[in-house]
């Protein structure tokens, strides 16, 4: 015996979906729609889903998936974190550029969003690095322009 599987907002918008269809085809009345609607809303396993669909047409058939969570690479947010803070010394020589640049692509890994995390901190070093770094380019730029006169 299978055990029955939770089910979250993705899987009762595909079954709201399907209700919606046949509401509009005339398969079911507004009353029985407006009460399996409700029943959904509330539905939090994959059993009470199909009870609302079960006595519909094989047209309104709920293909159920499976939803995959992907976790963040281990150490995405680490490596960020690294880059971030090695762009800010590093800023001097214009290198910082490039490891903010990189360190603000390793922190937008998806994962969950729960406050201040390793990849946000190397992400804001990150940024700090390469604001440094066009700043450093520029006052070199411009104290060479200065020494090669007008």
């Amino acid at each position: 015996m299978s055990k029955d599987r939770r089910v979250g907002p993705a899987e009762r918008t595909q079954v709201l979906g399907l209700l919606g269809n046949a509401f509009e085809a005339g398969v079911l009345p507004v009353g029985d729609y407006d009460a399996r609607v409700a029943a959904v809303g509330t539905a939090t396993h994959a059993s009470q889903l199909r009870l609302q669909i079960s006595d519909l047409p094989s047209a309104y058939a709920w293909g159920e998936s499976t939803v995959t969570v992907t976790e963040p690479p281990a150490g995405a947010g680490r490596i960020a974190l690294i880059l971030g803070i090695a762009s800010v010394p590093l800023s001097i020589c214009g290198i910082g550029l490039v490891l903010g640049l990189l360190a603000v692509i390793a922190s937008r890994t998806p994962g969950p969003r729960r406050g201040v995390s390793a990849a946000l901190i190397g992400r804001v070093f990150g940024v700090i690095g390469m604001a440094l770094s066009l700043a450093a380019l520029a006052a070199f730029f411009f104290a060479w322009r200065g020494q090669t006169g007008p």
